[in-house]
């Protein structure tokens, strides 16, 4: 296999991982959306959305990683690393908050000055900054899973998280004693 296309598997692994997490995560923040509006005529996303979402959030985190000073702080505790991390995807999150009904007013035939009143207003909601709450807890946990792996190595994490598994000699060699 050529390194370009090992390269391009490798990234659409991890874009798809990050996206199956954040869709998970987004179907949560929808359901506890909907929860919190019933009864008050507030129609949140659909399950749909909550899918995009996903997809968007992993598309931009792989290319926010792509950016040089993603990695600032290697050779410091994860800690560093992680809240640095995490502070830069939280930022990326409210500037894809900000654009998206922006370019929607925009679309739609507003001005300018028009489209970012609205996009300002709707990111100053409550419920926006509820949403917010929620995007920064995953990302925390997503960030601190990633500097783990990192740190600890994807198949030490995959063992501690979910137990070694046994090759078939090594079963036979426990069962037999």
């Amino acid at each position: 296999m050529s390194p370009a296309v090992a390269r391009l598997k490798e990234e659409f692994r991890k874009g798809l991982i990050t996206a199956v997490f954040f869709s998970v995560g987004f179907a949560v923040i929808m359901v506890h959306n909907r929860l919190l509006t019933e009864g008050t005529g507030f129609k949140p996303e659909s399950f749909v959305m909550a899918l995009v979402g996903g997809l968007i959030a992993g598309k931009v985190l792989v290319s926010v990683d792509m950016l040089p000073f993603v990695d600032a702080f290697p050779h410091k505790p994860m800690i560093y690393n992680i809240g640095w991390k995490t502070s830069l995807y939280v930022a990326a999150a409210l500037v894809f908050l900000y654009i998206d009904p922006f370019v929607k007013h925009l679309v739609k035939g507003a001005g300018l000055y028009a489209s970012h009143s609205q996009a300002w207003h709707e990111l100053m909601l409550p419920r926006t900054w509820a949403t917010v709450i929620w995007v920064v807890v995953l990302m925390f946990i997503f960030v601190t899973v990633k500097e783990m792996s990192r740190v600890v190595g994807k198949d030490q994490l995959k063992s501690m998280f979910f137990g070694r598994r046994d090759t078939p000699a090594q079963i036979r060699q426990r069962d037999a004693a």
